[in-house]
């Protein structure tokens, strides 16, 4: 079974959603939690008795609006211990809704890269028709050079077989065009070695509308690009479903009738960009199970965070990397 570390101070609603999701794993699962934080907070939290839930003092907290490279000299806080006790064998990986660079920083500085990896890169799942791309880079590395892009499709790949169980993953290359003459010269260099190292797993270029239309399992892209791809079908789940919620007020009474019987429908609509339903980043590359949550997570957010974290152990995720690495 595996042991996750929790950074219990990393959510806008910290430790409050933090334990409350924690307590929901281990009760739907059997696995184990190290609660991660300032024990006098965090013991009144945690009823007597309750199994397979530890609590590790860490004094400090590691701010959003602080400069992620700060966290090198901050090793008092909860997210710098969550990192070190995978560092010292002591958990099997640590999931933080914090500072994004500065779980960048710790995954790649205090627990280390696998070898053969260059750049670890932020792995996110993605709403689409067959029930999830993985999009990577979608955060970490704002800029790469073309035999990144390798590493990254490899790392995408392993990412697809371990956790979303698929065969024989498919890899497409984030442009403005399916043509292979497209984008500028490091993604043109991208393509031809993609094509070279992948053979049949490369589907070649992809465009934005194809991460969730599901044309491939994995979309490789530079960390800039993918963010704002990530952020933009985040913005696009939550205005189609407030312009749903408003269509329905404004309608007639026979038009909201039909909306009522139509509310499963809508439901079901809504938990496909529910981010709380995927449980976080992977950041990939590192030695370790690293999951970046969102930093508003609630209690059910956390609980697919530490999920996923406990999957890729599980499935051997980071032996899957090294191999493809």
């Amino acid at each position: 079974m595996a042991r996750i570390a929790l950074d219990a101070f990393g959510s806008d609603h910290a430790p409050d959603e933090e334990t409350k999701g924690a307590l929901l794993f281990v009760e739907r699962t059997r696995h184990t939690v190290i609660l991660v934080g300032d024990e006098k907070k965090l013991n009144p939290l945690i009823p007597k008795g309750t199994e397979r839930v530890e609590i590790y003092h860490a004094p400090e907290e590691f701010g959003m609006a602080q400069k992620p490279t700060e966290i090198l000299k901050s090793p008092k806080t909860s997210m710098a211990v969550s990192a070190q006790l995978v560092k010292d064998k002591k958990a099997d990986g640590f999931v933080s809704a914090g500072n994004t660079g500065a779980i960048l920083v710790l995954g790649t500085f205090k627990i280390g890269r696998i070898d053969g990896i260059e750049r670890p890169a932020i792995a996110t799942v993605i709403p689409s028709q067959i029930g999830g791309t993985i999009l990577i880079d979608s955060g970490a590395n704002v800029s790469l050079k073309p035999q990144n892009y390798v590493q990254l499709a490899h790392m995408g790949m392993a990412y697809a077989k371990g956790i979303l169980k698929r065969k024989n993953p498919k890899c497409g290359l984030l442009n403005v065009g399916t043509e292979a003459e497209k984008g500028n010269e490091t993604v043109k260099e991208a393509y031809e070695l993609l094509k070279a190292k992948l053979g049949n797993s490369f589907a070649g270029n992809v465009e934005g509308r194809d991460v969730c239309w599901g044309n491939v399992d994995v979309v490789v892209c530079d960390g800039f690009s993918g963010n704002i791809v990530l952020k933009t079908v985040e913005g696009v789940g939550i205005y189609v479903s407030n312009a749903l919620k408003d269509s329905v007020k404004r309608s007639n009474i026979f038009q909201k009738l039909g909306a009522l019987m139509m509310k499963g429908t809508f439901n079901s609509f809504k938990d496909r960009f529910d981010y709380r339903r995927y449980g976080g980043a992977f950041l990939l590359g590192v030695k370790g199970a690293v999951v970046k949550a969102h930093g508003s997570s609630d209690a059910l957010a956390i609980f697919n965070a530490l999920r996923v974290a406990a999957e890729g152990v599980e499935n051997g995720v980071l032996a899957l990397t090294s191999e493809e690495a």
